[in-house]
């Protein structure tokens, strides 16, 4: 306990403590004009609108593209580099990661509580972990999200937007090599000719393994390889009120990963032992448009139409089971959007198709099984919403939306009867309807101050199992919601130079959705209700100029209130987290560039019994760049700096696995 109670109390001295040190530091700081940095506040479309992040009524962290890049962040599994409110857990692999925020986790490998979309459009649970390739931001709406983003957004959202093409032709490359392999993503856009622009990316990283296989006598066994690309074209005419854009993009990851080390040694010199090498082949494609006219200076109309399938081979090696999965989506989306003077309003439809496909390619000749034979499921989403916020007052703002959504789940599984040991067909289907609402105040008593209190449902659907097991998965499970209460205040300085923000939240959750009994047998059910409880602190600053300094962190408690696991803390929750980290810029134009971030997680579990433990830890990253005059900065960089050794996972009957080890490299990056 003492832990959660020492970083409980560094939080709150904190919050004390920052009102303080913005009033000290507008006091007796004089910004200069030439200043290197400033902390503007940056346009978001946290609610399917623009809004800077500051005039959000709730709760929002935002990553550039240039901080993304600087903290050597290239896939999405690993936003929590960046985010310390998120954790991010390669469960078993990269394919089934699984984001927790404000103590909301999902036990659920095909159904996560925090939603991912690239561009507006919702991606696949196995598409979680996938690359990050020509950036403008990061969004992290954080808390219940179902008004506006409708299903699984129980814990939040992210939001991935890509950057638009500028005017004239542009060309960039990041490169990261290091000893156990290379990072490598580039690309070019057209610029604009008669509105017309094209732009192209591509990336390939190899990850060389850490992990030795005395028994086989192997070295660095675990390793890795992701390539991909994508082309959009782009419609940006200066004399029409119309944007379009057409996307096109693949990815494939295959990697030998899938490896577990012993729970009682956690080491990287020895993994247990496995039937056969593991092996992950998953291969990502996607097809996407979306355009936005916009009919007067107020009334705007977006339309979203966008294709995405996952193929994943995989070997289990522990058992040496191989399996196969096969995820779509057909999405679309429709929304007309007003902005006024002191009322902005958008009304929305959404649908959308999912089709999963599981198959235990070789079940009843292995060692175990992964499922059943076959799980075939199909889900239909049909959805309308709205959101809008209204100055009713000079300091006061009132926010409300909801969504009314209405789904079907279909399902075909294969399951052998019990007696005779034939494979039986079962089909079933369940019907569900979610209404989710969501109102918040806020009082501005100045431009730099923003206090907001507010009240919000997400929801998770029901439906059936996507790997069967048993009969017992034949039967639907209901659907998971959660109530959010929370409140907050943010300050921005007029000069850009300092920003604060804390939140307090409490979540109620009830039918939490999991998974029990023995891996590869397991049946999905609802598991009770929970509860989760917290704060959430992030403050930064420029000080004299040229020195950046940044802080955040959180203090959550989730635990179940009713079920089989009541009083036990929810999977995947860290107690507590921190992040701190210094960048300086010094010579002609800010030009040297040394930096420092530490990251402390707190402790956690990795299973509802809370048998499987992982004690806080500490990750100490630091860089030094350069910035040419050509447009290229050089730097260096180590991560992980201490070689801390920690779990990711943990699982009773094959092992742990371990976070990234130690890493040196050089990273060259370069816009022409």
């Amino acid at each position: 306990m003492r832990g959660p109670l020492r970083a409980g109390t560094a939080l709150m001295l904190l919050n004390a403590a920052t009102p303080a040190l913005a009033q000290e530091m507008q006091d007796t700081e004089t910004p200069s004009s030439e200043a290197v940095i400033t902390l503007d506040p940056v346009t978001v479309t946290a609610n399917k609108r623009e809004q800077t992040d500051f005039d959000v009524a709730g709760s929002v962290s935002v990553t550039t593209g240039e901080e993304l890049e600087r903290e050597r962040v290239t896939s999405t599994d690993d936003l929590n580099a960046v985010f310390p409110e998120l954790q991010s857990t390669a469960r078993s692999s990269r394919v089934y990661n699984n984001f927790t925020l404000r103590g909301l986790s999902s036990g659920d490998f095909f159904g996560p509580v925090v939603g991912l979309n690239v561009d507006g459009v919702p991606q696949l649970p196995h598409a979680y972990a996938q690359s990050l390739r020509n950036v403008d931001r990061v969004e992290l709406v954080k808390g219940p999200q179902g008004a506006v983003y409708g299903r699984g957004a129980l814990g939040g959202v992210i939001n991935v937007e890509s950057t638009l093409p500028e005017e004239t032709p542009e060309a960039w490359t990041d490169l990261q090599v290091f000893s156990r392999g290379h990072r490598v993503s580039g690309g070019a856009s057209s610029g604009l000719w008669n509105g017309w622009a094209i732009q192209a990316t591509a990336n390939d990283a190899i990850e060389g393994g850490s992990l030795d296989d005395p028994e086989r006598g192997r070295e660095n066994v675990d390793e890795s390889r992701v390539t991909g690309g994508r082309v959009s074209l782009h419609f940006l005419p200066t004399d029409l009120p119309l944007e379009a854009r057409l996307k096109i993009g693949t990815e494939r990851y295959r990697s030998e990963e899938e490896y577990y080390v012993p729970l009682d040694d956690l080491s990287r010199d020895r993994v247990n032992s496995v039937v056969e090498t593991p092996k992950l082949d998953r291969r990502l494609d996607d097809i996407s448009l979306d355009a936005t006219y916009d009919f007067t200076d107020r009334w705007s109309f977006t339309g979203i139409v966008a294709y995405q399938r996952m193929d994943l081979d995989r070997t289990f090696g522990t058992y040496g089971i191989d399996t196969e999965e096969f995820q779509d989506s057909l999405y679309g989306e429709v929304r007309a959007a007003y902005q006024g003077e002191a009322l902005s309003i958008l009304f929305g439809y959404s649908g959308q198709k999912q089709h999963y496909e599981y198959q235990d390619v070789d079940y009843g000749t292995g060692l175990g099984n992964m499922g059943g034979p076959l799980s075939d499921n199909t889900m239909v989403t049909h959805a309308v919403f709205t959101d809008g916020t209204y100055r009713f007052a000079p300091d006061w703002e009132l926010s409300a939306g909801a969504r009314l959504a209405w789904e079907k789940a279909d399902s075909l599984m294969t399951i052998p009867d019990e007696a005779t040991g034939a494979n039986v067909d079962h089909e079933n289907d369940a019907t569900f309807w979610a209404i989710a609402p969501h109102t918040a105040i806020a009082y501005l008593p100045t431009d730099e101050h923003r206090i907001w209190a507010g009240v919000g449902r997400g929801y998770k659907p029901g439906g059936f199992n996507k790997a069967g097991t048993s009969t017992l998965d034949t039967a639907s499970y209901d659907s998971e919601t959660a109530i959010s209460f929370e409140a907050g205040w943010k300050y921005r300085s007029k000069d850009g130079v300092r920003r604060a923000e804390i939140t307090a939240y409490d979540i109620e959750s009830q039918d939490v959705q999991g998974y029990s009994g023995p891996a590869g047998m397991q049946t999905l059910t609802n598991m009770g209700d929970a509860r989760s409880t917290g704060i959430e602190v992030t403050a930064a600053a420029v000080l004299f100029e040229n020195h950046e300094v940044s802080i955040g962190g959180m203090v959550n408690r989730s635990r179940f209130v009713s079920g089989p696991y009541d009083g036990n803390t929810v999977a995947y929750a860290p107690a507590y987290s921190l992040r701190a980290s210094w960048t300086g810029y010094f010579g002609d134009r800010g030009k040297w560039q040394p930096s420092v971030t530490l990251r402390h997680v707190g402790e956690h579990y990795f299973d509802e019994d809370n048998t499987l433990r992982q004690g806080s830890y500490t990750v100490i990253d630091a860089a030094l760049a350069y910035e040419t005059d050509f447009g290229v900065t050089a730097s260096v960089y180590g991560s992980n700096l201490s070689g801390e050794t920690y779990q990711v996972y943990a699982n009773s009957y094959v092992g742990a696995q371990l976070g990234a080890p130690r890493e040196f490299g050089l990273h060259l990056s370069a816009r022409f």
